[in-house]
């Protein structure tokens, strides 16, 4: 193979490398904002049972009700994030692959040049 087609090929493994990583970045994101949401709302729950002034019945309903829709909101996440779980972590795969590839391909043509 010679230095050009080798040059070729690094470039075409950075556009699919890049693309890759783009696609994993945008699964991370999700995910991270998820946990962060599922995290918000239990702390939110904490914060509600933590408070050591006496509730009233009136309250003590309140609590109990926007404890019961956080619940249902970290339910929601986590559910959300195991939907997410299997393409998440073959995206970081091929990102981490085609990565790779680069790499390779680089240190290939390097190699033909000398610089190694």
């Amino acid at each position: 193979m010679d230095l050009k087609r080798v040059r070729q090929l690094v470039e075409l493994a950075q556009m699919r490398s890049d693309a890759e990583m783009k696609r994993f970045s945008a699964f991370r994101a999700h995910v991270e904002r998820m946990a962060a949401q599922r995290a918000d709302c239990q702390g939110r729950i904490d914060a509600i049972y933590r408070a050591d002034a006496p509730f009233s019945v009136a309250e003590a309903r309140l609590a109990n009700s926007e404890s019961g829709r956080l619940g249902r909101a970290i339910l929601q996440a986590d559910a959300e994030i195991a939907r997410l779980k299997p393409g998440y972590d073959a995206a970081r795969q091929r990102a981490v692959r085609e990565f790779g590839r680069v790499q390779v391909l680089k240190q290939l043509a390097e190699g033909r040049t000398g610089k190694g």
